[in-house]
C-alpha cells in the first residue's frame, strides 16, 4: 500500500481514514483485543556493523570504532561504559514503531521501519554513533493500541529511545512518560517520532514529533488552538481559481482523531484565503467508487470551483473519477491534495481523470536529490527511486537522534548518553531541517508547524514542480501559516 501524508496532523490522520474503521470506546483500533498478547520484536532489525571486520559483514557484537573523524570528532579514544538501558560499551539499541501487520491495511507503515534501518545502517557504515554501532529494532504495533503500549514497555525495557514511531493508538503513554532509567529515576524514552494522532501521544512530555501536531498541549477536550500550514492552498487559489474560490473539503471520517483533525484545517484556509468551505464531506478512506455519486450534484448546484482532498490518495483519485464519470466539468474546479497524494498509485491509477491536480509536500521531492546532500543520501540507501514518504519520515526521526547524540557526545564525551541527555538536548532544538531537506521544526513547543511547502501538478501523468520554480527550493514565508481556536466537538459533516 502506498500512502503518504503531510507533516500536518490533519494529513497524518487521512491515513487513519484510509487505514480504520471505528474504534472501541477504550482506543483500540476496529477489531483490537484487549487481551491480545504482547508481540515478539520483529526479526528485520539494522544489525551493528562491524566496520573493522575484512570481509564487511555485520556482528551482532561488534567491537566499537576507534576512528574519531569517522564517530563525527567525538573522542573515542577512551574507555566505553555501558551508560544506560541500551546503551552498552558497544552498541546503542533504538526501537522503531510502526503500524504495520494488520488485516485492515497490510503493511501501512512498514515504510517508517524501513526508512529507520537505512539510517541506522547508514550511520554504521559510516564509523557508528558516539564510538558505537547502532541496533534498530522493528516494533509493530499493529494498528493496535495494546500493542502500541506494549511497544512503550519494550522501548522501556530495552532501548534508549524510539526512532520513527509512526502509529494511530498512542492513547496511553503513562509507560513511555515515566518508566525507569537504569538509575531508576522516572525519566520515561525518549520518543523521536514521525506520525503521532491521539492528544496524549502528542502531548507526551517525553515525544518530540517531526510531523509537528501543530496544537496546544496539554488536551483533554473542548477548545484547542492551532497553527495551521495553508500557504499551498493559499497559492492554489490565487494562481489556479483567480479569484473568490469555494467549493468541499473531503473530511476523513473514519475516526473521531480524523474528523477533529480536519476541523482546524478547515478553519484556517477560510481565514487565511479568499476560499469558502460550502461543504464539508465526510468520506471513508475504505469508501467504493459508487459512494461518490452523492457528492456531485451539490458540487454541480453550487457552481464549485474547488475541491481539497484532506484525506488518502485513494479518495482523491475516485472523487476524480467518479467527476468525469458524471459530467462535471472538471476543468472549471482546482483540485489540492495534501502530501496523500504524492504516489506512483495516484498516477498510474488515477490516469487521466488526475491531470492537472495539484499536489503540494514539505520537503524536496524525491526527483531532485541533485539538489540535496540529505535527500541524496536517503535516496542511495532506501533503494528506490519513489520510496513512501514514511521512510522520508522516520530518516529524517533518524537525523534527529544522530544530531542530538552527537551533540552530547562532543561536548560531554561518549559516556554522557542517558535517556535524560537525550531528553535535554531535544528540547534545546528550535531549527531542525533534516540538512536542508524538509522546512524545520522547532521543538521547543508542540504549538507550531513549518510554514515551508512547494507544490507539484499532475501534468502528462508525471509529478511536475510549479512552485516554487526553482528546484530544491521551498517557500517557506512566514504568512504560509495562521493561528486558529476550535472545538472539534461541535463540527458537524454534511
Amino acid at each position: 500500500m502506498n500512502r503518504r501524508w503531510s507533516v500536518a496532523v490533519l494529513l497524518v490522520f487521512a491515513i487513519a481514514a484510509a487505514a480504520c474503521g471505528s474504534r472501541g470506546d477504550d482506543g483500540d483500533s476496529a477489531g483490537a483485543d484487549d487481551d491480545t498478547p504482547a508481540s515478539e520484536p520483529t526479526d528485520t532489525t539494522a544489525e551493528p556493523t562491524d566496520t573493522t571486520a575484512d570481509d564487511g559483514g555485520s556482528d551482532t557484537t561488534a567491537a566499537p570504532t576507534t576512528d574519531t573523524a569517522a564517530a563525527g570528532g567525538v573522542d573515542c579514544s577512551g574507555p566505553l561504559e555501558a551508560t544506560e538501558i541500551g546503551v552498552t560499551a558497544d552498541t546503542i539499541k533504538v526501537i522503531v514503531m510502526a503500524d504495520s501487520d494488520s488485516p485492515l491495511a497490510p503493511g501501512l507503515f512498514q515504510g517508517a521501519a524501513d526508512g529507520a534501518i537505512a539510517w541506522g545502517e547508514k550511520v554504521n557504515a559510516n564509523g557508528g554513533l558516539a564510538c558505537r554501532q547502532v541496533e534498530v529494532e522493528f516494533w509493530d504495533s499493529k494498528l493496535n493500541a495494546t500493542e502500541t503500549v506494549n511497544g512503550f514497555l519494550r522501548a522501556c525495557e530495552s532501548a534508549v529511545a524510539l526512532v520513527g514511531t509512526t502509529v494511530l493508538f498512542g492513547n496511553d503513554t503513562t509507560d513511555l512518560n515515566s518508566c525507569p532509567d537504569q538509575a531508576g529515576n522516572p525519566t520515561g524514552v525518549p520518543d523521536v517520532a514521525y506520525i503521532t494522532t491521539e492528544p496524549p501521544h502528542q502531548c507526551s512530555t517525553t515525544s518530540y514529533h517531526l510531523s509537528r501536531p501543530g496544537a496546544s498541549c496539554p488536551y483533554d477536550s473542548g477548545e484547542r488552538d492551532h497553527v495551521v500550514s495553508g500557504g499551498a492552498v493559499q497559492w492554489a487559489v490565487e494562481n489556479g481559481v483567480g479569484g473568490p474560490a469555494s467549493g468541499a473539503f473531503l473530511v476523513p471520517n473514519d475516526l473521531p482523531s480524523t474528523i477533529g483533525a480536519s476541523v482546524p484545517q478547515i478553519e484556517g484556509h477560510q481565514q487565511l484565503t479568499d476560499i469558502t468551505y460550502d461543504f464539508n464531506f465526510g468520506i471513508s478512506g475504505r469508501a467504493t467508487q459508487s459512494e461518490f455519486a452523492q457528492y456531485m450534484q451539490p458540487l454541480r448546484d453550487s457552481g464549485a470551483n474547488f475541491v481539497y482532498n484532506g484525506s488518502n490518495d485513494q479518495t482523491m483519485l475516485k472523487f476524480r473519477q467518479e467527476a468525469e464519470a458524471q459530467g462535471l466539468d472538471t476543468d472549471a474546479i482546482t483540485w489540492v491534495c495534501s502530501l496523500s497524494c504524492y504516489t506512483p498509485g495516484f498516477l498510474s491509477e488515477g490516469g487521466d481523470a488526475v491531470e492537472g491536480t495539484y499536489v503540494w509536500t514539505f520537503f524536496l521531492p524525491f526527483d531532485e536529490a541533485d539538489t540535496n546532500d540529505e535527500l541524496a543520501t536517503f535516496m542511495d540507501a532506501i533503494g528506490t527511486d519513489f520510496p513512501e514518504a514514511w521512510a522520508a519520515g522516520a530518516w529524517g526521526d533518524g537525523v534527529l537522534f544522530e544530531q542530538v547524540v552527537t551533540a552530547i557526545a562532543e561536548r560531554d564525551g561518549p559516556n554522557a548518553l542517558t535517556r535524560q541527555a537525550i531528553l535535554d538536548e531535544l528540547a534545546t532544538v528550535t531549527d531542525f531541517d533534516v540538512n536542508g531537506w524538509w522546512g524545520a521544526a522547532n521543538f521547543e513547543t508542540t504549538l507550531d508547524i513549518s510554514p515551508c511547502f512547494m507544490v507539484l501538478q499532475v501534468q502528462g501523468g508525471e509529478f511536475v514542480r510549479v512552485h516554487p520554480e526553482e528546484r530544491g527550493t521551498l517557500d517557506c514565508e512566514s504568512g504560509n501559516t495562521v493561528q486558529v481556536t476550535v472545538n472539534p466537538d461541535t463540527f458537524v459533516l454534511d
